[in-house]
């Protein structure tokens, strides 16, 4: 009786786990059968939804990006720390970069925003060391496998000129939003009565220390005069193209390796995963079988 009870234990056991990998195997199949039914596209022709783009990445305006573990200018990082003391395991750092950068190829630009995205970078280093945050990133292979210490560092890095196929959804949206004029003017004639000396610099043409119903008048037209002028300069910025997470479930990737490589790499886990899932359904007959059960 026992032994039959502890088959019927090892039966769920295995069926639980041959379930999954059967699970993960469709799921990794599925991913190789829409990267090859989406066809690559160029940015500047791209539809809007769900596309891939193929293309270098590029630093929008303003701070380099830089991993904070090591200082490595990059375009995205994913850093982890975790310090290993009488068996306990701590997670010290565990973070993942979401700057925007920008996406090219020959026809246009388009910003990326990675928040979501499952990314294959193209530098991933492991090491080990004495302090809370390294010195330095390890020198090589070498360096990393020969490091000691309870601190223990993984850190991921698209960097340097390097292509990426994009899957994600893809948004065009103008670079001027549809604006409400009267809304912004009572802001900015706001801003300006915020800073009085300023206004009566500008506006007091008779220097008695007001801003009378005439001068105010005054005052309003300027301010219109500047809002539509900056809205005419705004006009004249391209349209903005914007790839991030489909909102429809559709795997987000950000990829260094080739679009055939992420196939090749997809069918081979997902076939690799249901051979695991039809050995784990044959081992649950069997014991099943064994035990008069089935």
């Amino acid at each position: 009786m026992e032994a039959a009870t502890l088959a019927l234990e090892w039966s769920a056991a295995v069926a639980a786990g041959g379930a999954l990998a059967g699970w993960l195997g469709l799921r990794d199949l599925r991913h190789a059968r829409r990267l090859a039914d989406v066809p690559l596209s160029r940015i500047r022709s791209a539809a809007q939804g769900y596309v891939e783009l193929l293309g270098r990445p590029r630093l929008m305006p303003g701070p380099q990006i830089v991993s904070p573990l090591t200082g490595t200018p990059c375009y995205w990082w994913k850093c982890r720390v975790t310090l290993s003391a009488n068996d306990d395991t701590e997670v010290i750092f565990d973070a993942t970069s979401d700057d925007l950068f920008y996406l090219s190829d020959t026809t246009g630009d388009c910003i990326v925003d990675p928040v979501g995205a499952t990314v294959h970078p193209n530098l991933a280093r492991s090491w080990r060391g004495q302090l809370r945050k390294p010195l330095r990133p390890p020198r090589g292979a070498w360096d990393a496998f020969f490091s000691f210490g309870p601190y223990h560092y993984t850190e991921q890095l698209i960097t340097g000129d390097v292509l990426i196929a994009a899957s994600g959804w893809f948004r065009t949206q103008a670079a001027v939003q549809a604006a409400d004029e009267s809304r912004d003017l009572a802001a900015l004639l706001g801003e300006w009565k915020r800073d009085r000396a300023s206004l009566l610099r500008r506006f007091d043409a008779n220097h008695d220390g007001r801003i009378d119903q005439q001068e105010w008048e005054t005052a309003r037209a300027a301010a219109l005069e500047e809002l539509r002028a900056a809205r005419a300069e705004q006009q004249l910025l391209p349209d903005l193209n914007v790839l991030g997470q489909p909102p429809d479930g559709r795997q987000y990737l950000l990829s260094t390796r080739s679009r055939q490589a992420q196939q090749d790499r997809y069918r081979r886990r997902g076939g690799a995963l249901l051979l695991v899932a039809g050995a784990a359904a044959a081992v649950v007959l069997l014991l099943l079988r064994r035990h008069g059960a089935a």
